[in-house]
């Protein structure tokens, strides 16, 4: 299994803002135009660009499309103002920190889904967890000291919370882990680092070695006299080089990597607001995400995502077609545009629509919410 890109759209699904998308838009209507906006068009699931336009033609805006970039312009320019009444207002939906922290510590094998934190391995679709994924390439607390969520295994899925049609493997994969007696145990809260908007930060990846080969040495390097060593002596035979190579490798296969980012139709300098707001803005990487300044039609922005995680990883933009991108989203829009795109579809329901109009939709799993990590995990990584 190679690399995966993982697509969060952010209200609704990551966070509430508590209207102050509502707020930046009228506030920027009011000094283009010098009178108040009555009404705006509907925003769930759709672009800023969109938006905009339907708002300026219901407004009896003479050419509304010869505005729209002048009133991005002005998105941009005010969403700074709109952090603090996002902070006193907005919130973290349950669970966005810790599923945003899994899956930046996750990498994917053929057999595995493994993590930053030692020993901790989820079984990934078609195999058996395997104990020793990620046991021995970092320490405790992922690269860098990063703060990771520790998803021990056996686990199991909660009935229910993957869309009927999605893989079978999904539905086995993992849940909530096991205690001592065997009741279910709530994943350890994982506290969001609070990190300023301006830091820049370096993608967060991780990278798997594998452990050096021991080859002893050549025959030709001893007295060609020597007879082999004695079992009965209490000696081994010396395995050569040729001998090492001839073996089937017992070394487990390089783990893909898993690079997250946002698919909003926010204009990216409000999204990032938002998500700094109330803490989520750390384990994403919105350098490769696609944002509503960037197209009107939504399906295009998965495209875009695409080609912003492959130039800007060094990595060939077959890595991320297909499946290999994981579109997360709490409306019908986000499902429609991720299958526009061939990409993998996973509703949630915490925004304004049911899980059984997300499946009607066409999503290939849905989650009820983000509060169950391992759940999370297994809709996102099968």
């Amino acid at each position: 299994m190679g690399d995966l890109l993982v697509l969060w759209d952010v209200d609704g699904t990551l966070l509430n803002a508590g209207g102050v998308g509502g707020d930046l838009y009228e506030m920027v209507f009011s000094s283009m135009f010098g009178r108040p906006c009555e009404k705006l068009a509907p925003m769930a699931g759709r672009t800023d660009r969109a938006i905009i336009l339907d708002t300026l033609e219901m407004a009896g805006i003479t050419e509304p499309r010869r505005h729209v970039d002048a009133f991005i312009e002005g998105l941009r320019a005010h969403a700074p103002d709109m952090f603090e009444a996002a902070r006193r207002q907005g919130r973290a939906l349950p669970g966005a920190a810790e599923a945003l922290m899994a899956v930046a510590s996750a990498r994917v094998g053929n057999s595995t889904i493994g993590f930053a934190v030692g020993g901790a391995a989820l079984a990934a679709p078609g195999g058996a967890a395997d104990a020793s994924a990620g046991a021995a390439d970092e320490p405790p607390g992922g690269a860098a000291g990063i703060p990771v969520s520790f998803i021990p295994a056996p686990a199991r899925v909660a009935a229910g919370t993957v869309a009927a049609g999605a893989p079978a493997a999904a539905a086995a994969a993992a849940a909530a882990p096991l205690g001592a007696a065997g009741e279910a145990q709530p994943p350890p809260a994982v506290r969001p680092l609070a990190v300023p908007a301006e830091t820049v930060l370096p993608p967060l990846s991780i990278p798997v070695t594998a452990p050096p080969v021991q080859v002893a040495p050549h025959p030709a390097t001893r007295p060609a006299a020597t007879p082999p060593a004695s079992a009965d002596a209490g000696e081994h035979p010396v395995t050569t080089a040729a001998e090492l190579l001839a073996r089937p490798s017992r070394r487990r296969p390089e783990m893909g990597r898993v690079y997250q980012s946002v698919l909003t139709g926010n204009v990216r300098t409000l999204a990032e607001v938002k998500l700094s707001a109330v803490g989520l803005r750390y384990p994403l990487d919105l350098c490769i995400g696609a944002y509503g300044d960037d197209h009107e039609v939504r399906a295009e922005l998965v495209h875009l995502a695409r080609r912003r995680a492959a130039a800007v990883h060094g990595r060939p933009l077959s890595d991320f077609r297909g499946q290999a991108t994981i579109v997360v989203g709490d409306t019908p829009l986000d499902i429609a545009a991720a299958l526009a795109a061939g990409a993998r579809a996973v509703g949630v329901a915490t925004g304004g629509f049911p899980a059984s109009t997300l499946r009607e939709a066409g999503a290939h799993a849905v989650l009820t919410d983000l509060t169950n990590t391992a759940t999370v995990l297994s809709a996102l990584l099968a």
